[in-house]
């Protein structure tokens, strides 16, 4: 009898419970409604407009913005504090871009406050917020983790993390001082882990690789990057091989030390690879055997002259599914690439060995049906010739990359005109007025000409007034290009969204004033190196705000500190100094009476900043 009275007592406090709570709900509802709408001296007055909207509304306007504009939303009022509390809004953090004013006690509250509602959270960099980094074992349904270049991340505190997060699917320790030990952790803890980064942790060994083998744990890992890792051997990649037979993709970029027999170890068991990246393996031949990964549909390699025609062609007769291709090649290794039906992207920069005959192959092939991205920079055999075939046989190319091509003249530009390219990148070619001017009929959205020395404004807006698709342009370096070259961009291209005219030293204030009355919809600008601008173009920039998000003003030596910290706060990127341009720019020397170039990027120096670009890229996307 008891246990019924007790029964009855509960139903009925719930039954009461539920009609307060109705009754709560509706009043709230009734008096939100008059005091939203109560008008005195045509004046809303009670709240503001933001509160009366439905709630799902309100958390997509506050999606949109930053987490110091969230915390600082949070003290307006109670109805405000109750919707950014809400867990949807914090299911992505990104302390990585706050880590310049977040301190490590707000750090701390927030993954306390919020830990049952962290999914994706990025701690990239943020070197003196050690303390927190404990916290984040206690956000159990977090899946994707970045402690990328967090050096003060150890063995201890990865082994803490990896306990209490189940759920990690990703989890990127790019360019940390861990070792083996994260690694047993790893597969005592991770069963779910699929994305795993190691980049440029130099402190693996092959011993570390070999837990991989004992656990139950990373069978699941699809997605692996050891750039960097130049102390493993052929063993580690067996114990790699072993550990993981669902592994997909594979980064193995800057290991000089990388071998065939390391290649061969590693596809032995792995046979569900579709994408292999060997950037800068000098040592590498035909004798690793790529064209048994009958999956491959990704391969990525340069930086080594053993790779043999025959070697090529093997691969291409045996991958036919394979969509992207990056590596060194000859004309007769173009003539085997040309039979690849499914291919997308190419590849084959620094060439110097490809000529028109190696074109000619690729466009009357079978893959020029499907083609949509060719880049073919630095190929200094490369003539007008092969640009035509280019633009009349690859019907679906979408992407077009000639830059630092020596023999390419106006004429190219003429053959390119009614083709299907929307992005093309002629940087550093012998391009004049007259080339512009010949493009027409097409339907451009991104151009870049820096270091197109000879280009004049006069070309600038006869290519303006015939190609107003243009939402990226790049005229770096194009030291003859004046005002009159930007009022053509600003006027004719009106969707205009990113602009860049570095080490342009004829441009004053009157260009800026130029790009805010024309281009509304301008986000991105880079005006470096322009050192005749003013205090007055940072006024000018104002206007825009805040469609404009980044701004750039290195070696801007006229315009002082002052008037540009005003302009950083209606910017997200923003960065300035007063230090004079550099020689090689040629504003020290005088009046400049003939266009200076750059230096002539050798490749050498390319390989040195492809080098620093793949260490910069190792957190996803």
């Amino acid at each position: 009898m008891d246990i019924a009275k007790k029964h009855y007592e509960r139903k009925c406090q719930r039954v009461a419970l539920t009609k307060w709570s109705n009754c709560v709900k509706l009043h709230k509802k009734t008096q939100r409604w008059e005091i939203g709408f109560v008008e005195m001296g045509n004046k809303v007055q009670g709240c503001d407009g933001l509160s009366v909207l439905p709630t799902s509304l309100s958390m997509t306007i506050f999606q949109y913005l930053e987490l110091r504009d969230l915390l600082n939303c949070a003290e307006v009022c109670c109805t405000w504090k109750a919707i950014i509390q809400s867990g949807a809004l914090w299911s992505q953090i990104n302390f990585s871009v706050e880590k310049d004013w977040i301190t490590d006690s707000t750090m701390k509250q927030i993954l306390q406050n919020y830990r049952p509602f962290v999914i994706h959270l990025n701690l990239r960099g943020c070197v003196s917020l050690k303390p927190c980094l404990k916290c984040i074992s206690e956000c159990r349904n977090i899946q994707d983790l970045n402690l990328s270049e967090c050096f003060n991340v150890t063995d201890t505190m990865v082994q803490r993390i990896v306990e209490g997060c189940p759920c990690l699917l990703y989890l990127n320790l790019s360019c940390t001082l861990t070792t083996n030990t994260t690694l047993r952790e790893l597969s005592r803890n991770c069963l779910n882990l699929q994305y795993l980064s190691l980049a440029y942790c130099n402190r693996f060994t092959d011993e570390g690789f070999m837990y991989l083998t004992t656990g139950k744990s990373c069978r699941n890992l699809v997605h692996l990057n050891l750039s960097g890792c130049t102390q493993m051997t052929a063993n580690g990649f067996r114990y790699i091989s072993a550990g993981c037979p669902s592994l997909r993709e594979i980064v193995i970029n800057d290991m000089p030390t990388l071998s065939d027999s390391c290649v061969l170890a590693l596809i032995a068991r792995c046979h569900c690879l579709s994408a292999i990246s060997l950037l800068d393996a000098p040592h590498l031949s035909d004798g690793l055997k790529i064209a048994e990964v009958a999956t491959l549909k990704t391969f990525r390699t340069e930086g080594n002259n053993q790779l043999t025609d025959a070697g090529w062609k093997a691969l291409c007769s045996s991958s036919h599914g394979l969509r992207r291709l990056h590596a060194g090649m000859t004309d007769a290794s173009l003539k085997s690439v040309a039979n690849l039906k499914n291919l997308h992207n190419l590849d084959i920069s620094l060439c110097n060995k490809v000529s028109d005959t190696g074109i000619r192959y690729l466009t009357e092939g079978s893959s020029s049906a499907k083609l949509r991205e060719l880049n073919v920079s630095y190929c200094s055999l490369i003539t007008d010739t092969s640009v035509m075939r280019i633009s009349q046989r690859l019907c679906k190319l979408y992407h077009l990359d000639l830059s630092y091509c020596e023999r390419l003249t106006d004429m190219s530009l003429g053959w390119v005109s009614g083709s299907s390219i929307c992005s093309l990148d002629i940087s550093g070619c012998k391009i004049q007025d007259q080339g512009l001017a010949s493009l027409e009929g097409i339907r451009l959205k991104k151009l870049v000409l820096a270091e197109c020395v000879s280009v004049t404004d006069v070309g600038m807006q006869k290519l303006c007034k015939t190609v107003r698709d243009l939402e990226y342009v790049d005229v770096s370096h194009c030291v003859a290009l004046s005002d009159s070259a930007i009022r053509a961009v600003s006027f004719y291209c009106r969707g205009l969204v990113t602009l860049r005219m570095l080490g342009c030293p004829k441009m004053t204030d009157m260009a800026v004033h130029y790009l805010t009355s024309g281009s509304q919809y301008l986000r991105e600008l880079d005006a470096s190196g322009c050192v005749l601008l003013t205090d007055r173009s940072p006024r000018h920039i104002r206007r825009v705000c805040p469609p404009l998000c980044s701004m750039a003003m290195v070696c801007c030596s006229s315009i002082s500190r002052v008037a540009a910290l005003k302009l950083q706060p209606h910017v997200k990127h923003w960065e300035h100094s007063n230090d004079n341009p550099p020689n090689w720019l040629g504003y020290n020397t005088g009046p400049i009476v003939s266009p200076v170039r750059r230096p002539i990027k050798t490749e050498e120096v390319a390989e040195q900043q492809s080098v620093k670009t793949r260490a910069a890229s190792t957190e996803r996307t």
